[in-house]
């Protein structure tokens, strides 16, 4: 089954339509838009519409055609972006329709198709989980490097005497290298916690 409903994506002259004559004002629009900040998604954003452009395909919600053609634009989108040539759009609100309005641009009335099955709300908390789950991951990776770090000074500092403390007092003598290694210990903690979270995702 294929859908030949117009496509609904936006322009580049704007986003308001339907019981508005006008837009928002410049105050307005200022506060609302958030591509400044979102647009560090672009790449969650192109990756989960892909694979929704894949599902409506193989449903075959859309045809074939316009699921290549889909996959074809937002690769290009993604190039420009990657390359810097891409020009984000304050009037467009955020990176879904700045992205949007660009593969509209590319393709024409396919692009609309896109958003079969899927609301802006759906896209938004995709898009965050799996930046937050790369975000996880990296931090993740960060805290062994530092671990990594800590093994290595304290091999090198294995026989250099220093006072332990128990609650803030002076117990027995320990290494430098033994007391670096509890950083070890506690690192490897927090990255559990990460590791955790990232599962649950």
């Amino acid at each position: 089954m294929t859908t030949d409903a117009p496509a609904s994506s936006p322009s580049a002259s704007g986003i308001w339509g339907g019981r508005f004559d006008a837009g928002p004002s410049a105050v307005m629009q200022a506060i609302n838009a958030s591509v400044d900040v979102d647009k560090r998604l672009f790449e969650q954003d192109i990756a989960g519409s892909l694979a929704h452009a894949a599902m409506l395909t193989a449903c075959g919600v859309i045809s074939r055609e316009d699921g290549e053609a889909i996959a074809r634009g937002l690769e290009a989108v993604r190039s420009d972006i990657r390359a810097g040539r891409f020009e984000w759009k304050a009037e467009l609100e955020d990176v879904h329709m700045n992205i949007e309005a660009a593969l509209r641009d590319r393709i024409g009335a396919p692009a609309g198709r896109l958003h079969t099955a899927r609301s802006r709300n759906d896209q938004v908390a995709t898009d965050f989980r799996l930046w937050l789950r790369e975000a996880l991951e990296s931090a993740a990776d960060a805290l062994q490097a530092y671990q990594r770090a800590l093994v290595a000074r304290a091999d090198d500092h294995a026989d250099w005497v220093m006072p332990g403390f128990t609650h803030l007092q002076t117990a027995q003598p320990v290494s430098l290298g033994h007391h670096l290694l509890c950083w070890v210990e506690a690192a490897e903690r927090d990255r559990g916690r990460l590791l955790d979270a990232r599962a649950a995702e």
